[in-house]
């Protein structure tokens, strides 16, 4: 009796994972806006609530995922956009996560994604310098690292931080709202 439970909830776990997953590519689709070489969508905040709902691992899933679907599909940028779609979805909403599983009220919630903020600037800042001028390379834009180091104020703080914010923002006006439609439909407790 207790395996028919154990085998029920990951099968509810893993379906939830997977609808996710398709609904962080669709979301990436759909609310997608270029900057320059990069491009800021929403997926996060999608990642992010499910997250909440079904744990930090999930989080490196989905973003796992999400970011390989968009690299088959609509990614020019190959590997090196698969592996900073990665980073960024991941470290923000696993941060999130891993925070809020300690302390699940409002208090909490906001404090994760707060940390969720600076945890991905401060990672993809790190990236930026590290896999950006080996995209940018590949693609045959000339790059010095005082180009790159330059580009840092002005281009990859501003891009990660309002992108990192938005997708918080996403997530505090729509989890509650999510959290409690799954309860209906008896996908979550």
């Amino acid at each position: 009796m207790k395996n028919k439970k154990i085998n029920k909830i990951s099968t509810e776990k893993m379906a939830g994972i997977a609808i996710f997953s398709a609904l962080a590519f669709v979301v990436s689709l759909v609310v997608r806006f270029p900057v320059q070489f990069l491009t800021f969508d929403a997926k996060d905040a999608v990642i992010t609530i499910a997250a909440f709902v079904y744990g930090p691992l999930s989080a490196v899933i989905i973003s796992f995922l999400a970011a390989l679907i968009e690299m088959i599909t609509i990614s020019t940028t190959g590997w090196y956009g698969f592996l900073m779609n990665f980073a960024s979805s991941a470290v923000f909403s696993l941060t999130a996560s891993l925070i809020y599983t300690k302390k699940r009220n409002l208090n909490g919630a906001i404090i994760s994604l707060y940390s969720a903020i600076g945890a991905t600037v401060g990672v993809m800042l790190l990236l930026n310098l590290l896999v950006t001028p080996l995209y940018l390379q590949y693609v045959g834009a000339p790059i010095t690292n005082a180009d790159m180091v330059a580009m840092l104020p002005t281009l990859l703080l501003p891009f990660n931080f309002a992108k990192a914010l938005m997708n918080s923002a996403i997530v505090m006006l729509l989890y509650k709202p999510t959290v409690m439609a799954l309860k209906r439909l008896g996908l979550v407790k």
